[in-house]
């Protein structure tokens, strides 16, 4: 084995008449050392080792080799080396696809002391340690399912304790109307929450899209609904900057702006505005309030410490509500923008309140609300 080792790795003659203690000129050539040195490695354990010491570079193991000899797989061997059982001797390069790559060689001493038996031990302590990290794994799951049963019973009981209190103060049609705002608030929150799925989707970002829909769905449902009951109070949100307008420009506008050295296009617009505006192969487009909001506040004397706000765009409140001129104007000083686009789910919330609870809920409290209709006189 170390005559092919040396007759394979790239150990260069003057090498060898070193470490023989021959001088350089010798006119030996290397396949006659090669006898020399195995002579002198097989009968003198310490050289030997000095040979192993001086060369361990060049008779570095590489990784298939490794695998080879220790009858072990990749994954394997990249564990042991993880684990730190396979000693880096160094790391070298390659390149690859334009970039360089590195990989571990280990010192061929280490790698010969190593056993089948001892890498046997490797294994099964391996075994073990997935053992017993599924068991843990398994205690602490069974665990935290407990613990998330238990939070969603006590919400239960406090929710059981609000509605008993709500129709105590009120009467059953507000404590109906307040139901309803509650789960429309959640239902809200899961539309939200199936919109960020969406956007970080690598899987089902359709199946998350149906969803948000069907959220915003039920929440426009239960706000048009809840804007009816005397509970209500309705008014308009109008920001600075109110209207959606769109623009493209034509390749000819393009090239003007281009030339005219404008910052982008608006700045464009603002100078040459009438000469876009008569362009029949430029886009420009204004959606009034397409930014404005309904804003649907429910709150009650009888109960003052709740209430509830929704939000609502102008373009799909228009379509069940009156114009905003007949609304009070509603003056708000935004904060990060959680007054118009809402807030996603917490952690703990997507326990205690899990979609499908929500969904059976707000199912629930919409046809409770719906059966005050004649109550309303709606």
């Amino acid at each position: 084995m170390l005559q092919q080792l040396i007759s394979s790795r790239r150990l260069l003659k003057a090498q060898l008449l070193q470490f023989l203690g021959l001088p350089e000129t010798s006119k030996e050539n290397k396949e006659t050392l090669i006898p020399q040195i195995l002579t002198l490695l097989e009968t003198d354990a310490a050289e030997k080792e000095r040979f192993l010491e001086t060369f361990k570079s060049e008779l570095a193991v590489e990784p298939v080799e490794l695998e080879e000899l220790l009858g072990c797989t990749q994954t394997e061997r990249k564990r042991w080396i993880k684990e730190g059982k396979l000693p880096v001797l160094e790391y070298r390069y390659f390149r690859q696809s334009g970039t360089n790559l590195q990989y571990p060689v280990h010192d061929r001493r280490f790698v010969l002391s190593l056993s089948q038996a001892g890498i046997q031990q490797w294994r099964e302590e391996h075994q073990a340690r997935i053992k017993q990290n599924r068991h843990t794994g398994s205690q602490a799951a069974a665990k935290s399912r407990k613990e998330n049963q238990r939070a969603r019973q006590d919400f239960v009981s406090a929710w059981d304790r609000i509605q008993t209190e709500w129709l105590q103060k009120s009467s059953p049609e507000i404590s109906a109307a307040l139901q309803l705002a509650y789960w429309t608030v959640w239902a809200s929150r899961w539309a939200k929450e199936n919109q960020l799925k969406r956007e970080r989707a690598l899987k089902h970002a359709e199946l998350y899209s149906r969803r948000k829909e069907e959220w915003y769905e039920r929440k426009n449902q239960a706000v048009e609904f809840l804007s009816k009951t005397p509970c209500a109070t309705l008014s308009f949100y109008r920001p600075e900057y109110p209207d959606k307008i769109t623009l493209r420009l034509c390749d000819e506008h393009c090239e003007m702006m281009w030339d005219l050295s404008c910052f982008d296009k608006w700045e464009f617009l603002s100078y040459n505005k009438s000469s876009v505006l008569n362009c029949p192969d430029c886009l420009y487009r204004e959606e009034e309030d397409y930014y404005s909001l309904y804003y649907l506040q429910i709150k009650t004397e009888r109960v003052p410490e709740f209430s509830f706000s929704f939000h609502t765009p102008y373009p799909i409140g228009k379509q069940f509500w009156p114009s905003p001129k007949s609304l009070p104007k509603l003056e708000h000083v935004e904060e990060d923008g959680l007054f118009r686009f809402g807030r996603p789910l917490l952690e703990q919330e997507k326990i205690i309140h899990r979609e499908k609870d929500v969904l059976a809920n707000f199912e629930r409290a919409l046809a409770g609300a719906k059966g005050c209709l004649p109550v309303w006189g709606l």
